[in-house]
């Protein structure tokens, strides 16, 4: 799905940012590739005055000033978006050296028990800004040195240590340094004897289970540690696992293995069956989620006190960033926690303010309404493959997001105040495998590493429920091609640990193609050439259904906004005729040609008498479209008729509901539709 890449550049050029020094500028191009950095472009450094227009270097991008201001160690250009202006990345002069790494073992051969140090330094022109140590390619210390005990011939084998430094300008360095362990066998080749159990073979109401081992050995046991469904959950002879909600169901297999000092393993296994009643759709009917975009308060000036809270079920909060360490940062500081609304004590000291204090505000009043925050899209999605790689990763990236979204730990903010304003959290990968940003780290494991990712979000929200007692939500928003359902994703197994799948049903088609087509169709169009893909919507939830992915979790995604092309000949009213990029309601030199129109403009300027634009309805795709015969426009979109027949077979299906994106393309009328429809 393209719908933030689009968007996320369409600030800058009206952004009017509030306080010193009011400034609004475009930047001299947008995009992969077309940044050249300034020969004196210097990397961005904490305690620095910042004036508007200045340039700086910082994890490998060019970024501008939005704002004048005395840099904070925190206010990197990554975490705070409302001072600075990502201009691309880094592809021509300044600094393009490579740290100079050293690095060495205590020991290289290791021929008895015991532990070597590996240490790595750096040296870098600029400046060096951090240091990895990766043991046989899996990050293991984020320091110039890490520790590894060996204790018997069972970890015999050659070990490889990479250590890789970074400086502010994103160039990277790298030194290995193995190590062989062949320790001799001392003749023990008895593994332990153990026993597992749980405190209860099957959970049918919300609490906790404990999983306990215990091993005896001929010798001596020196570790136990116990791994659920295959993943390592604690390095103890017990691990308490809390269940919250239906979509934990299933079968969980403990693994109990204990080592002696001769490197021998012994293992148990016992299963734990989470049969909880599954969770009702929303008191009323269906669900209906829709997306809050954090830039639309700037330029289309779409503030939290416009969304029609009572017309909502769940509403999803874009973006949170990520950073390239590995944790859950804000996408916008400013927008999300800074920016004065007029709530009382607001700038008290440790106070709320932001998007996150109105919809704090907005949730007292709408006391059924629920917040989750989306992490990523299509312009953040560059590290979720990285954090999803290792148990390590994954624990430390799901932590630094429940921590900051859950348990209220904002910059500068008193967790007291932060507390309560997310009920959840939905993940936004674009996407597992790779298809997304040309950047995006990507990898064959994603198909694996994601579910097991979305297993750790629901073990750590579990968590805080066991302590609080408020259940939270975890959702994913899914890409709609059958193939990316069926071969890139685990998407029955994500269903069974997710309360629901929001599925990008839009998006099929649009600009970056060459043949005019419906971007949202319902059901398969004859003549429809990327029909045989199952690109349309009944292609795609089909294909769920098919996959055994429940219907009650399947939430079908609608767009508000149409998709368009220019050029296009006056033949079959434009259909499926040869299209170019063409401008749409908010494209500048920044974002492009998108030809993404909000359904809003379109309403009221393309439909209208007068216009010069035909207005059409398609039986098959249930979408409309106008068509310009002067202009030689065309836009799909959908409109009140397309809801109604959205809707009604999200109903004919027994479907979750419908999530669109998003509030601020709407003037209501669609809002209404789907609320009269399904709720």
């Amino acid at each position: 799905m393209r719908r933030s890449k689009w968007i996320v550049g369409l600030v800058a050029s009206a952004l009017t940012v509030a306080g010193c020094g009011q400034e609004s500028f475009a930047p001299e191009a947008e995009g992969p590739g077309s940044v050249m950095k300034a020969p004196l472009d210097a990397a961005w450094a904490a305690g620095v005055a910042y004036s508007v227009g200045t340039r700086v270097t910082f994890e490998g991008r060019v970024y501008q000033c939005r704002q004048a201001h005395t840099s904070q160690a925190d206010w990197t250009p990554t975490a705070v978006a409302a001072l600075w202006l990502d201009l691309g990345p880094v592809t021509g002069g300044g600094d393009t050296t490579a740290p100079v790494v050293t690095a060495s073992s205590s020991s290289t051969n290791i021929t008895a028990a015991g532990s070597i140090t590996i240490s790595g330094s750096a040296t870098d022109n600029v400046g060096v800004t951090k240091i990895e140590i990766l043991e046989n390619g899996a990050l293991v210390a984020t320091a110039s040195s890490y520790t590894r005990s060996f204790s018997g011939s069972g970890q015999n084998g050659t070990y490889t240590y990479t250590v890789k430094a970074y400086d502010a300008a994103g160039n990277v360095g790298s030194k290995t340094v193995t190590v062989t362990v062949a320790i001799p066998s001392n003749g023990d080749v008895t593994a332990p004897v153990v026993t597992a159990s749980a405190s209860a073979s099957r959970i049918t109401a919300a609490g906790s289970f404990t999983v306990s081992g215990s091993a005896t050995d001929n010798v001596g046991v020196t570790k136990i540690e116990i791994l659920e469904n295959g993943t390592l959950v604690a390095t103890a002879s017990s691990f308490t696992r809390a269940i919250s909600t239906s979509a934990q169901n299933g079968t969980y297999t403990y693994t109990v293995k204990a080592y002696d000092a001769a490197g021998n393993v012994g293992t148990k296994t016992v299963s734990v069956v989470v049969e909880l009643p599954t969770t009702p759709p929303p008191p009323g009917g269906k669900r209906i989620v829709g997306y809050f975009t954090a830039w639309g308060i700037y330029a289309r000036n779409y503030q939290v006190s416009n969304v029609p809270a009572s017309k909502l079920t769940h509403i999803n909060y874009a973006f949170s960033n990520i950073s390239p360490d590995g944790k859950c940062i804000l996408g916008d500081s400013f927008a999300d926690i800074d920016k004065g609304f007029g709530f009382p004590g607001e700038w008290d000291p440790g106070a709320l303010r932001g998007n996150f204090r109105a919809f704090k505000e907005l949730k007292k009043t709408n006391p059924n309404l629920k917040l989750l925050i989306s992490i990523g899209g299509w312009s953040w999605s560059k590290y979720f493959s990285q954090v999803a790689a290792t148990a390590a990763s994954r624990t430390a990236f799901v932590k630094s997001c429940v921590d900051l979204y859950v348990k209220g730990q904002f910059p500068g903010v008193t967790p007291a105040n932060g507390v309560g304003v997310f009920d959840g959290i939905d993940v936004d990968w674009e996407y597992p495998t790779g298809g997304g940003l040309p950047d995006n780290i990507s990898s064959p494991a994603d198909k694996v590493n994601y579910t097991l990712l979305m297993q750790e979000f629901r073990t750590q929200l579990a968590a805080v429920t066991a302590q609080t007692g408020q259940p939270y939500l975890l959702t994913i928003a899914s890409g709609a091609s059958p193939d990316l359902l069926a071969n890139k994703q685990e998407t029955v197994k994500l269903a069974g640990i997710l309360d629901w799948i929001n599925v990008m049903s839009y998006d099929y088609h649009g600009a970056f193609e060459s043949t005019v087509n419906f971007h949202s169709a319902l059901d398969r169009v004859t003549g429809d050439p990327g029909a045989n893909d199952g690109f349309y919507t009944d292609g795609s939830i089909a294909k769920m259904l098919q996959l055994g992915v429940p219907a009650s979790k399947i939430v079908v995604g609608v767009p508000f906004y149409g998709r368009g092309w220019g050029n296009v000949p006056n033949v079959n009213n434009g259909l499926f005729q040869s299209g170019v990029p063409t401008k749409g309601t908010w494209d500048d030199g920044q974002s492009g040609l998108t030809g993404v129109f909000d359904y809003k403009d379109l309403k009221a300027n393309y439909e209208r008498a007068g216009s010069g634009y035909t207005k059409f309805f398609h039986p098959e795709s249930k979408q409309a479209y106008v068509y310009s015969p002067s202009t030689k426009i065309w836009v799909a979109y959908d409109d009140v008729q397309s809801i109604n027949a959205k809707s009604d077979y999200i109903l004919s299906k027994g479907l979750g509901g419908a999530m669109f994106w998003e509030l601020s393309g709407d003037d209501g009328s669609l809002v209404n539709a789907l609320h009269t429809k399904l709720h």
